[in-house]
């Protein structure tokens, strides 16, 4: 007899998905109660029919409502999912019940009630008090879920606007993205809305202190710019997590690779005088003669090296300090490989035009004439006082260097301060003064020299979401719907992460420089709320 059940209970199953609309419109309260009893068949694809039947049903299906939200708990994941589908369908009838489920101890059951919500739109209103608690769900599938609902509610969705914009720095990337997208369908003047340096302020002094514990992180310095100047700058914690000295606006930080640009600019100076050539191979120059020999290295152009197409990897095998072999691992010029050894060849290329170091070049050429005593590729004792430590991930001291020997690619030490001179440079509209470059120059730095089609864009909010990513000379670039966003980050492994960022349309930036190996989530975290500043 049992057997007999289940046939009959899978043939109804399958009757009620194929039945015409016409046909549905007649079913009643037996039809219903038949679903109900098929969804606890031992069969999983009688179960699966059977809810996706009771979808078909629509709103006439509101009695098998709590039948379907137990579905939840189905340990097949297709009759969960057809159960969350048939709940979407029924509508706002299913609002109470699935409310009530985002509060259930089951992940699956809270998951699957967040799912169904979103598929109702606009008629998930009732529930968006519920779904806006559900932004702080232990488990990111719930949360995901939970935004893309509360955006598919819309303008009635307007109370969570403050829970969402937690939500941006969020751990899980697809809930940060999420959280953006359904603040721009609740509010749709919030995708071009631009933060005022102010509110951004405001924002990075209260936000920056509790990142700083949260990822020990023991100092930090931060400037911003609005309408192409230093509008504000703060510094937070300690230099030195063991002498507990404290982080002031003339603390000096590593730059890491953050020393590219500054160095890309001190190259279009020399293009710009015509003592080098942006495509002329850099061989002939200056020959690269390490080991192993490959024609392709006469191909370089300092073009390629600084948009990284030159071939080389990110750094030979054991570093660049002993000159040890340096291949070329792909054609120069065929795609982009970010490479530090590029940008190391054409700073010994310019300091063999020039004659004389990279640093008592770029000290002549740009860091005095900008007034910014204290930038420098090279250590000094003069600098040693106001120097940062780097620290490791528990916010312990690492290291406290002294890079003797320029390197264009790491070894700059700057303050946040400093190095916003330098975003300013690049900004300013009169570029009559002798070290500036002229926009032509500025315009070509910037250009979209190689598209970067597996790199994202950094996350941003509002109009600065980025679309694309692109390498110019120098600068990473992000297209956004406001327009280009020029940036760099850093990372040396002596414990110091730093980013900078510039909207050369707004002539807005900002400089975020740490001493500690978790400073990267810290920035992410700020520039995700901060976006185009």
């Amino acid at each position: 007899m049992q057997d007999r059940h289940i046939s009959l209970w899978a043939a109804l199953a399958l009757a009620l998905a194929v039945l015409p609309a016409a046909a549905l419109a007649q079913t009643g309260p037996a039809d219903v109660a038949s679903g109900i009893a098929a969804l606890r068949d031992p069969d999983a694809g009688v179960r699966e029919r059977a809810a996706e039947a009771l979808g078909m049903l629509g709103p006439g299906a509101a009695a098998a409502v709590p039948a379907l939200v137990r579905s939840f708990s189905d340990a097949d994941p297709y009759v969960q999912g057809k159960a969350a589908e048939a709940l979407g369908r029924i509508g706002r009838d299913a609002v109470p019940a699935l409310s009530q489920a985002l509060k259930g101890r089951e992940r699956t059951v809270r998951w699957c009630a967040a799912i169904a919500l979103g598929r109702m739109g606009a008629a998930a209103r009732d529930a968006a008090p519920a779904l806006t608690r559900a932004l702080q769900d232990t488990d990111e599938n719930v949360r995901w879920c939970a935004v893309v609902a509360l955006g598919g509610i819309g303008a009635a969705a307007a109370a969570a606007v403050p829970a969402l914009l937690g939500r941006l720095h969020d751990n899980d990337e697809d809930v940060r993205w999420g959280a953006n997208l359904a603040l721009t369908q609740i509010d749709p003047a919030y995708a071009t809305r631009q933060l005022d340096w102010r509110s951004a302020a405001a924002t990075v002094e209260a936000l920056t202190p509790a990142l700083m514990h949260e990822l020990h992180v023991p100092g930090a310095s931060i400037a911003l710019i609005a309408g192409r100047q230093v509008v504000w700058s703060k510094s937070f914690g300690v230099a030195d997590a063991n002498k507990g000295t404290p982080v002031t606006g003339e603390t000096l930080f590593e730059a890491c690779s953050m020393s590219k640009p500054v160095f890309a600019y001190l190259v279009m100076k020399l293009v710009e005088q015509g003592k080098l050539d942006l495509d002329r191979p850099l061989a002939e120059y200056l020959p690269e003669d390490d080991p192993p020999a490959q024609p392709e290295k006469r191909l370089i152009t300092a073009r390629m090296v600084l948009s990284h197409t030159t071939g080389f990897p990110n750094w030979r095998k054991g570093g660049e300090e002993r000159g040890g072999p340096l291949p070329v691992k792909s054609r120069p010029g065929s795609r982009f490989g970010y490479s530090g050894e590029g940008i190391f060849y054409l700073q010994r290329v310019v300091e063999h035009v020039t004659g004389e170091p990279l640093d008592a070049y770029a000290r002549r050429t740009l860091f005095g004439p900008l007034g910014l005593s204290h930038m420098s590729y090279v250590w000094t004792p003069e600098l040693e006082p106001a120097l940062a430590s780097g620290h490791d991930d528990g916010g312990k001291f690492r290291q406290r260097t002294k890079y003797t020997h320029a390197n264009a690619a790491y070894s700059l030490y700057t303050s946040a301060l400093d190095y916003a001179a330098i975003l300013v440079e690049m900004m300013k509209p009169d570029r009559s003064a002798a070290y500036s470059l002229p926009r032509a120059s500025i315009e070509a730095m910037l250009d979209h020299q190689v598209a970067l089609d597996a790199r994202d864009p950094i996350e941003r909010p509002a109009s600065a979401q980025g679309l694309a990513v692109y390498w110019g000379l120098g600068w990473s670039i992000n297209t956004t719907a406001a327009g280009d966003i020029a940036h760099h980050s850093g990372s040396n492994s002596s414990g110091f992460r730093c980013f900078s960022q510039f909207s050369p349309s707004r002539g807005s930036g900002i400089v975020i420089m740490t001493n500690g190996t978790r400073g990267g989530e810290l920035w992410t975290r700020l520039i995700s709320q901060l976006g185009d500043l």
